[in-house]
């Protein structure tokens, strides 16, 4: 089975084949045509770990993505298996092939849900309102490139009609499920929406957080994040993720970005990613 390639609507990212996972066009980045943008990845992997059966009903707490090599827009295998077993506490390890070649791995770490009862917690500031400015992924999310897959995947909102790509904050909603065919809720009672798998969506939006870590100079830069860590305090309640965040670089050419996802309940989920930046 080949690469879905249409001009029509995707039903999702992904489509189950067997043992395989068939990406769509909807999962294309925005440096070439032939490879995937590294959220649509790391999503796929946080689907494959939620699927692994646990002894207790569990959550996933933290999820660490290593970006290996670039993903093509090509059939794919996700082996996982369990690395440590128990009630409370499981760890999950998948790896991405495509054909012979490994080109993304993940270690999840799931803990026991639990019931804390009626104690009051803090649970972050909540989201701001959501803006009505819908943001043109060709103007001010891709930079005037031709618009990739994934960017008719998701919608992005942003303070202003002034605000460039990646203000601080940004509204991101996954419009398509991650795997198609897949209503579940995210494997643990939380609305899910459009984008199937709640924590799935989630880690797929952490990929966006490079973009507060990227510096504006007088020399143009390019950089690209060689990981994305989630930590998910519970998945979101919410269609729509705010991202708030920011970034440094030194001089040796090693950047680091990090923000907080949200909803309307409060802070759902961190995200953390490396970053390789180089002068363009």
């Amino acid at each position: 089975m080949s690469v879905r390639v249409t001009s029509g609507e995707e039903p999702a990212l992904f489509l189950p084949d067997g043992d395989r996972f068939i990406p769509t066009v909807l999962t294309q980045g925005p440096w070439r045509h032939d490879l995937q943008f590294g959220g649509a990845a790391a999503a796929l992997l946080t689907c494959v770990v939620e699927r692994v059966p646990t002894l207790a009903p569990m959550q996933v707490a933290r999820i660490t993505v290593d970006l290996l090599r670039p993903v093509p827009v090509a059939p794919l295998r996700a082996p996982a298996r369990v690395v440590r077993e128990g009630k409370r506490i499981q760890v999950v390890e998948a790896v991405l092939h495509h054909e012979d070649v490994e080109v993304a791995r993940c270690v999840a770490l799931r803990l026991r849900i639990g019931d804390l009862g009626d104690l009051e917690l803090p649970a972050g500031a909540p989201a701001a309102a959501l803006p009505g400015v819908r943001a043109a992924p060709g103007r001010d999310v891709y930079r005037n490139r031709e618009i990739p897959g994934i960017g008719r995947a998701v919608e992005f909102r942003l303070p202003d009609e002034g605000s460039g790509a990646f203000a601080d904050p940004t509204w991101v909603r996954l419009l398509v499920p991650i795997l198609a065919g897949d209503d579940r809720d995210g494997g643990d009672g939380a609305a899910a929406g459009a984008g199937g798998s709640a924590v799935a969506r989630m880690a797929l939006a952490a990929d966006f957080v490079s973009g507060f870590g990227h510096p504006v100079t007088s020399v143009p830069l390019t950089g690209i994040n060689a990981d994305i860590s989630l930590h998910v305090v519970r998945p979101p309640c919410d269609e729509w993720l705010c991202l708030a965040g920011t970034g440094w670089t030194s001089r040796a050419g090693i950047g680091h970005a990090q923000a907080t996802i949200s909803d309307t309940a409060g802070v759902a989920a961190s995200a953390t990613l490396s970053r390789l930046v180089d002068a363009a």
